[in-house]
């Protein structure tokens, strides 16, 4: 015990010169930063979701018309769904711009990057995306339905990732001192998730295929 007392009072000046250390501070500004910017896009994306989600999942899986899926949708429906889409918005958008960022850190090609973020993102986070997606179709959800359809999911994400990457660094590249203005960031991630979403559309459909029932 003695022992471990004198080693803790020895390291605790480098374990406190480490914590508020310049690189140590830009790094975990670099963190809270990424997280920020994925919990206000968390909450946009949920309110949509709530209304969109089940609409999709009914036409992509079910494979009705757009009409009995609206049919399906009621503001209780919404509002219950909003719950859902909310908590799990939370963990999944913060944690994607977190690992991206860590991931732009690492000396790779943007195509690797991005097939490095969309393997890690989904791996870990398909759990998540199966429990909401069984919600939004009142399906039973149990252990051995949470990595359902992760070949074509994994893909989809892979996809997003490296579109999102190539077509950030092209729109940075082309501009680099607008890109460092608010407005810049803002129309340049707004440019680059809507390309990221229409070139990664197709891993959709194959998740919707794979996720039909028998």
């Amino acid at each position: 015990l003695k022992s471990f007392a004198l080693t803790s009072l020895l390291v605790r000046p480098f374990r406190q010169q480490l914590l508020f250390s310049p690189v140590m501070s830009d790094f975990l500004g670099k963190v809270l930063g990424a997280a920020s910017q994925g919990a206000v896009g968390a909450v946009v994306a949920a309110n949509l979701s709530a209304v969109t989600e089940p609409v999709v999942n009914a036409m992509l899986v079910k494979r009705v018309s757009l009409t009995e899926a609206l049919q399906e949708v009621n503001a209780e429906k919404i509002r219950r769904y909003l719950q859902t889409t909310l908590a799990t918005n939370f963990i999944k958008f913060p944690f994607f711009e977190v690992t991206n960022m860590l991931v732009g850190g690492i000396d790779l090609p943007p195509t690797l990057k991005g097939a490095m973020t969309g393997s890690v993102f989904c791996t870990i986070t398909l759990p998540i995306t199966n429990y909401r997606f069984r919600k939004s179709m009142d399906l039973p959800i149990n252990a051995s339905n949470l990595y359902q359809a992760y070949s074509p999911t994994v893909l989809r994400d892979i996809l997003y990732g490296i579109v999102r990457n190539k077509v950030m660094a092209a729109l940075v590249g082309r501009n680099p001192e607008f890109a460092n203005t608010n407005a810049g960031r803002f129309s340049n991630m707004f440019i680059t998730v809507i390309a990221a979403c229409v070139l990664s559309a197709p891993g959709n459909e194959l998740r919707g295929y794979c996720l039909q029932p028998p």
